[in-house]
């Protein structure tokens, strides 16, 4: 048996205004009484609800939180900034030995060409940081407990 009464959401809908219904669904609130007593039971709740206090807690939540975060790692550790260092000085030794040689092979690329592999390569490292940030920021809200 299927009910011909407004759903809970749609009741709730016209407890904050009847003008966010469908008009098939405020046809038939303007016609049902069941429904129209349902919607001032929630109009009641909401304005209850909007004479609660503020909660005021006995802890200072936000000191609470930022003491359960872990404390931020340098974003180059040590041994990636060695690791780093080395790469630069092989790279600038081979452009001095191999400099000539490579400057004519890029001479000889169409220039469309090497925008584009500069573009997919800069996207592909800003889109590797932007994951490896919300992987970072995702185990740190399962490091928090609230309690």
């Amino acid at each position: 048996m299927t009910s011909t009464h407004l759903s809970e959401r749609d009741l709730q809908a016209a407890a904050e205004s009847e003008a966010l219904l469908p008009t098939p669904q405020a046809d038939h609130l303007r016609g049902c009484r069941l429904c129209q007593d349902r919607v001032a039971t929630y109009q009641h709740l909401f304005v209850a609800t909007a004479r609660l206090p503020q909660p005021a807690f006995t802890f200072d939540l936000t000191a609470s939180v930022l003491a359960q975060l872990p404390r931020q790692k340098p974003a180059f550790p040590w041994m990636l900034g060695g690791v780093a260092a080395l790469v630069l000085g092989v790279v600038v030794v081979f452009l001095l030995v191999f400099g000539g040689a490579v400057a004519q092979a890029f001479q000889s690329l169409p220039t469309p060409l090497l925008g584009t592999g500069l573009a997919l390569v800069a996207t592909l490292l800003v889109a590797g940081q932007g994951v490896e940030l919300l992987a970072r920021h995702r185990r740190q809200m399962r490091l928090l407990s609230f309690s």
